[in-house]
């Protein structure tokens, strides 16, 4: 989840936690883009579980919780046609439970040298993977609202169609779950230099913009109260006899594998600076493991609007075991989000050009677009009702804004994708827009989730 930062803009690469408001959504901006509607996807669809059924449990703290957590949430005495287990996806809870595998081995490096040219080729992996892959959280929304609007009868309430529903994984519209995937791929390449590499390389969670106190003792995040919106890809390692990670993140396009080790030593990573598309806004992120605990590193934000600081805080990834439930509960979570963005990438991981828009009744929203022209981003907004004129059955003339078809070529060819593609997939967001039924069922679950980390317990 990611926002390309308009001019009060939020973290680019940083979901938002809570329901946007009518000045955030000018302001913060997710990544996605869109899809072709008239054909479809079923061949290409790729749907696959993270890790329920896997036979690898959690540890006894976890069950515990599980079992106080079942025990407090209502029970639901009308059948229930779910493949989810009440252990898996309690009754009343929005999401399922996290799942966490078993702890993985290391690769070894025998010296600095060895490890830095590991991080040389590894870099070299990351950077091809963020300009052939955009960050594109439309696609997944499109396909979502459609099944639902054609299975509408089957399913009255979007709550229970949410449920049964799996997210595809389709190359080329990937948000951070799908682009942690692709990265481990093109990793595990170099197995033959690296051995050991693919054992130790695994996705791991991020609880963003949360309290740090609720992990400083324990080696498990609150099962309960976690929503794990964030998927980034972690290789465990060792130089000499000393410890740590290596996490990459292609989800906020850091464009550079980033080193953090247990002892906060070199060959630790330095700031890094995140991308954003306001030049007046910058961002800069730090990452160490928890003060005794290296269960968890910390990732700590700033963010500066022109050349002060505009806010900090702290997001926490679990490092420790690997995160099982990136497809069910992070890329699910992005389905009912309701910011929707799309944003092309370079090798550096800067952003070249993207669309973003709030989701809420068409009559509302404005479509945000950028892309690079003559040396500068140029920036263009437009009603998304623009993509609703010319419907030559009821005698409507169209009024083309080229500013705005100039827009939609350079994001979709920036993207990888036709303007054909493109303009159709914004034409059928603003059809679904008019659906006040569904809007009102997704404000509902989005902020029934955001609610998640008050549960007590």
């Amino acid at each position: 989840m990611e926002c390309p930062s308009e001019e009060h803009g939020g973290p680019a690469g940083l979901p938002l936690t809570t329901p946007p408001s009518e000045t955030q959504i000018d302001n913060f901006a997710k990544l996605g883009d869109t899809e072709n509607q008239s054909g479809t996807w079923d061949h290409a669809l790729q749907s696959s579980s993270s890790g329920y059924g896997s036979g690898l449990a959690t540890s006894d703290v976890s069950q515990k919780e599980r079992a106080a957590l079942n025990a407090c949430l209502p029970v639901d005495d009308d059948d229930d046609d779910s493949d989810w287990g009440e252990d898996e996806w309690p009754v009343g809870r929005p999401l399922p439970l996290p799942e966490w595998g078993c702890e993985r081995p290391e690769v070894r490096f025998v010296s600095p040298a060895h490890y830095h040219e590991f991080l040389r080729r590894a870099t070299e992996h990351l950077r091809a993977a963020l300009t052939s892959q955009p960050y594109d959280s439309i696609s997944d929304f499109v396909w979502f609202a459609r099944e639902y609007v054609n299975q509408r009868r089957e399913y009255p309430e979007l709550s229970e169609f949410y449920r049964d529903y799996d997210p595809p994984m389709v190359p080329g519209r990937y948000t951070c779950v799908g682009l942690a995937t692709d990265l481990a791929t093109r990793l595990a390449h170099m197995e033959d230099s690296y051995p050991g590499l693919k054992d130790a390389t695994y996705q791991v969670s991020c609880e963003e913009e949360t309290s740090l106190q609720p992990y400083m003792k324990v080696r498990e995040p609150p099962v309960a109260r976690c929503l794990k919106e964030h998927v980034l890809l972690c290789v465990r390692m060792r130089i000499n006899q000393r410890s740590g990670v290596i996490l990459f993140d292609p989800g906020y396009h850091i464009a550079e594998p980033i080193t953090v080790m247990e002892d906060g030593r070199f060959p630790q990573s330095d700031v890094l600076q995140g991308s954003t598309a306001r030049e007046e806004v910058k961002r800069y992120y730090r990452y160490n493991f928890l003060p005794g605990n290296t269960a968890f590193v910390k990732w700590t934000v700033e963010e500066f609007r022109n050349g002060v600081l505009h806010k900090e805080f702290s997001n926490v990834i679990h490092v420790a075991r690997p995160f099982l439930s990136g497809i069910d509960i992070a890329e699910r979570r992005v389905l009912v989000y309701r910011f929707k963005t799309l944003l092309g990438r370079n090798a550096e991981g800067k952003l070249t050009c993207g669309a973003y828009l709030p989701i809420r009744t068409v009559a509302k929203t404005t479509i945000t677009f950028f892309h690079e022209f003559e040396g500068e981003m140029k920036f263009c907004k437009k009603p998304l009702s623009y993509f609703l004129q010319g419907n030559t059955a009821l005698g409507e003339e169209e009024v083309v804004d080229l500013n705005v078809e100039e827009a939609i070529e350079a994001v979709a060819k920036g993207t990888a994708r036709t303007t054909e593609e493109l303009r159709e997939t914004l034409v059928e967001i603003a059809y679904l827009l008019q659906d006040d039924n569904f809007l009102r069922q997704l404000k509902e679950l989005d902020e029934a989730i955001d609610d998640i980390p008050k549960v007590e317990g």
